[in-house]
Order: structure tokens, then C-alpha cells, then sequence
């Protein structure tokens, strides 16, 4: 996937873009994910290309392993952790307080435990490419 937007911020090797709003985002059931709280900016890391500026327009590529991984990551494993969790919950105590606790309970610790493999990862993660200097 082709995304265009402009650099905001150079570290190192790695670029911080600032993506534009376009018209996949007014169709794409996924939009309030991007736009939490009514802001329309979203920002991406990618491979820094030696003639990048700041202020420059690019246009990145995301692959397809990218999009999958984090919506496999965001939502497939917590939702899994819930139902198990809820499942233990039920074994483990009667009615549905119990179980609704341990769901929660499991959901928080797949959360917490997805945030640091994701810090561990990072360097390993398939890249996101600035494809071109627009």
C-alpha cells in the first residue's frame, strides 16, 4: 500500500511521516482506529533515504505483512486472551462476574505483554520504504 505525506522529524536512519488524509480513510471501517479523537493526522516510521529533508513530501510503501501482523497483534491475540481468560473465569467460579474479571484480567496482561515484544521487535520489523521524494 502507497501512502503519501510529509516529514516531520529525522532520527538517525529512520524518518517520522506525517500521513495525509485520502479517500481510503472515508471508506475504510478502521478510520476512527486512525483518527482517535477526532484527529485527522496519523504518523508512520520508515527508512531514512540520504537526500530526505525535513519538510519534504514522500510517498512511503507499506507492505502487506505490515498491515497483517498489526491487525493480527491489535486485535486477533487480545481477542483470543478475553474469550480464554472468560473460559479459566468460568471454570474457576460461578455466575458472571468471575468470568467477565478474568477476561479483563487476561486481556490486560496480552496488552502489556504485546507492548514490550513490540519494543523488543522493533528493529526487526519488516520495513516501511520512502519510495519516493515527491
Amino acid at each position: 500500500m502507497l501512502e503519501v505525506g510529509k516529514v516531520v522529524e529525522i532520527k538517525e536512519n529512520m524518518v517520522s511521516v506525517e500521513l495525509e488524509s485520502n479517500d481510503k480513510c472515508t471508506g475504510c471501517s478502521m478510520a476512527n482506529f486512525c483518527h482517535i479523537g477526532g484527529e485527522a493526522r496519523r504518523y508512520i516510521e520508515a527508512e531514512k533515504l540520504p537526500e530526505v529533508k525535513l519538510g519534504d513530501k514522500v510517498k512511503v510503501e507499506i507492505g502487506g505483512g505490515q498491515l497483517l501482523r498489526g491487525t493480527t497483534l491489535l486485535f486477533l491475540i487480545p481477542a483470543f486472551s478475553f474469550i480464554v481468560g472468560a473460559a479459566v473465569g468460568g471454570m474457576l467460579g460461578e455466575g458472571v462476574f468471575f468470568p467477565l474479571i478474568s477476561g479483563a484480567i487476561f486481556l490486560a496482561c496480552t496488552f502489556f505483554i504485546l507492548h514490550l515484544l513490540d519494543k523488543k521487535l522493533a528493529g526487526k520489523r519488516s520495513k516501511i520504504r520512502i519510495v519516493a521524494i515527491l
